[in-house]
């Protein structure tokens, strides 16, 4: 590929948002002096920056790179410049939504990574994605597809148009060149189609295996649906993932079988009775191809986005592997940072990633590197160098515990992503249950009715059916003791 420019790093700090013309305005939160405007607290110097090199940094800690092999496309160096520019709109996936397809803006551009933002929302939903990422589509692809679009807020569903909107806003749509054509990964096997029935591992609870449901299928993707839940358990995965089994895979190797919401003899689910009750049909088993096991081993040294303050990518060691997953240690940093992700993850690259797509990667901290100007406000927390904001990219900085990612009293609170819909809703600021299927979602229930599906949160609805192997049903607070 094209050596891109290393120093290239846009953004427009999400300050674009619409008034109920469609016009765009400066967003109130936007207005306010940021937090931790000061120049970035505990900055390296660029002598420490510069003399660094993984090379270097391999020998002297005796350490192996994860090899190249073991890394996905979706992982490893680009074959393409970054081409997007800040500003210009898409259409793409909710993250905490899996099954909701959004308007989207480019707020910022780092390298192969982009920050986009939900047109007409705060900045505080923002979200980091890699440029090549199959979550992304260009103007138009929703309406091509036949897919529903969550337009910007303030606009009615049935007056938007984009190329009004566009035209209206003078705003630039991204060029169809700019994503990445995933034909030939080859085609989706026709034995998968929407509707049917599998076996599908909780990604947030990867202890779970669940009654699931194909809920969309978009090239070489399936999207899988819980069955009984809301969406945001939901999530996209080529079909040679080792989250998705065949029906009758948990009683074949023992596990446990988590049945839908409300079933009403979960200890004793039957597939061949839901199928029937439901109508529905299963995938066939024949048609599942595991993909052979990840390669991962402790000690491999890589590039890792850090999830607590996504728009850093850090210098990061394996510690820990399991059949699915690998636990990442942050060099230089305490052990409570340390966190599990998906081997097949975009947010872990081979070394050197970071050089060649022109991303700043954060070396591991030393704190003979720190140089501390007179006055500057600092940090309290070792390591950070006041980039970013436990309340996400409303703030560009902080200078105390208060907004540090890494802080102790802030440990426990999520930094990543802000449910939109969900907060939406609680503030009753709209109604139309088209934004979002967990405002009023609606399941087939085991009489062939139709009932809205409880929120209550997973681990508590499985808590009384749920066993462990070689292990009596366990209490509430057992099950939580078992599963982290």
């Amino acid at each position: 590929m094209k050596q891109p420019n290393r120093k290239r790093k846009l953004s427009m700090d999400s300050k674009e948002h619409l008034n109920q013309d469609g016009c765009l305005e400066q967003a109130e939160e936007e207005k306010k002096p940021r937090d931790g405007a000061t120049p970035l607290s505990h900055v390296p110097s660029v002598a420490a920056q510069e003399a660094w090199s993984w090379e270097q940094y391999l020998t002297e800690q005796k350490a192996i790179a994860a090899p190249v092999e073991l890394f996905s496309k979706d992982q490893s160096f680009p074959e393409h410049e970054n081409g997007f520019q800040v500003g210009m709109r898409l259409e793409g996936i909710d993250p905490r939504h899996p099954s909701v397809f959004c308007v989207l803006s480019v707020a910022e551009v780092c390298g192969y990574r982009l920050r986009l933002h939900f047109d007409g929302y705060l900045s505080c939903y923002d979200f980091w994605t890699n440029a090549g990422s199959p979550d992304i589509h260009p103007v138009g692809w929703c309406e091509k597809t036949k897919h529903e679009l969550h337009i910007p807020k303030g606009y009615r569903k049935d007056k938007f148009v984009w190329m009004d909107y566009l035209k209206a806003c003078k705003l630039q749509n991204a060029p169809k060149k700019l994503f990445r054509n995933r034909s030939s990964n080859g085609p989706m096997p026709k034995e998968f189609q929407v509707g049917m029935k599998l076996e599908a591992v909780d990604r947030k609870n990867p202890s779970l295996v669940c009654v699931a449901t194909i809920a969309d299928i978009v090239e070489d993707r399936l999207l899988v649906h819980f069955d009984n839940w809301d969406d945001s358990y939901d999530y996209w995965c080529d079909v040679n993932s080792p989250y998705v089994q065949p029906v009758g895979w948990c009683q074949e190797n023992g596990r446990t079988l988590i049945a839908p919401q409300g079933y009403p003899d979960p200890e004793n689910f039957s597939w061949t009775e839901y199928l029937e009750a439901t109508q529905t049909n299963a995938v066939p088993a024949k048609v599942f191809k595991m993909r052979p096991p990840h390669g991962f081993l402790p000690s491999m040294r890589l590039e890792a986005v850090d999830r607590r303050n996504p728009r850093l990518i850090r210098v990061a060691t394996v510690i820990d592997v399991d059949e699915q997953r690998l636990k990442v240690h942050f060099d230089g940093w305490d052990h409570k940072y340390d966190y599990w992700m998906d081997a097949d993850s975009p947010d872990i690259h081979p070394i050197g990633w970071c050089d060649i797509t022109g991303h700043p990667l954060e070396v591991p901290y030393r704190a003979n590197d720190v140089k501390i100007l007179p006055g500057q406000a600092v940090c309290p927390t070792p390591g950070c160098r006041g980039i970013g904001h436990i309340r996400g990219p409303r703030y560009s900085g902080h200078h105390s515990a208060f907004g540090c990612p890494y802080s102790d009293m802030n440990l426990k609170k999520e930094a990543t992503l802000h449910d939109r819909l969900r907060e939406q809703t609680q503030a009753n600021l709209e109604s139309d249950s088209s934004h979002s299927r967990s405002k009023n979602l609606c399941s087939l229930n085991f009489n062939g009715k139709h009932e809205k599906v409880n929120s209550q949160p997973r681990l508590v609805q499985q808590a009384k059916c749920l066993k462990i192997k070689g292990k009596e049903d366990i209490d509430l607070d057992n099950l939580f003791r078992a599963l982290f």
